[in-house]
């Protein structure tokens, strides 16, 4: 396998894991805007850490409350939105390295 092809899968899984974390991500935003749904699928702590792991700059950034009784996460948003960003790049790189 040469290098350009090498680069070209490595490109394309890297694609694949930025679109799950992305997906992911939308998923929870949706889960967080309604009351009481984060407590009973029980995924509060999951919520602090990805809250600390995110970078400061944008950290609890845009925590808006929602019409549903929960709030509504713009810095998660934010993250998923550069995270499908980062997937179409990855592959389209990669689709022109074949």
């Amino acid at each position: 396998m040469d290098a350009r092809k090498a680069l070209a899968v490595a490109l394309n899984i890297l694609a694949y894991i930025l679109r799950i974390c992305a997906i992911v991500l939308c998923v929870l935003v949706i889960i967080l805007c309604f009351s009481g749904m984060v407590s009973r699928l029980g995924l509060v702590n999951f919520i602090i850490d990805l809250s600390r792991a995110l970078p400061q700059v944008i950290a609890g950034w845009g925590v808006i409350a929602s019409p549903f009784g929960g709030i509504f996460r713009l810095d998660f948003t934010i993250v998923a939105a550069v995270c499908f960003l980062l997937d179409f790049i990855c592959v389209r790189i990669s689709r022109s390295l074949r």
